[in-house]
């Protein structure tokens, strides 16, 4: 089973489209299990609340707008 991060649309849920680069090709961000996603989550929300702290970003993001979901087969 895999899992992907999803962001919360005005129109719905859809996948967040994080992507990792491997072996020089870009390819969506699955993650293993719910807690390897979550950890995802965490880094990006220090790496927010740094960018804020710092000046680089005006606002956090809202961590109820991310969520994670198991990825279906056909993806």
């Amino acid at each position: 089973m895999k899992y992907r991060i999803e962001l919360r649309y005005w129109h719905g849920w859809r996948d967040a489209c994080w992507t990792e680069e491997i072996e020089g090709e870009t390819t969506p961000m699955r993650f293993q299990t719910i807690a390897v996603a979550q950890a995802a989550l965490d880094e990006f929300f220090e790496g927010v609340r740094v960018a804020v702290r710092s000046g680089d970003m005006d606002t956090e993001e809202v961590r109820d707008d991310y969520r994670v979901v198991e990825v279906v087969a056909l993806e």
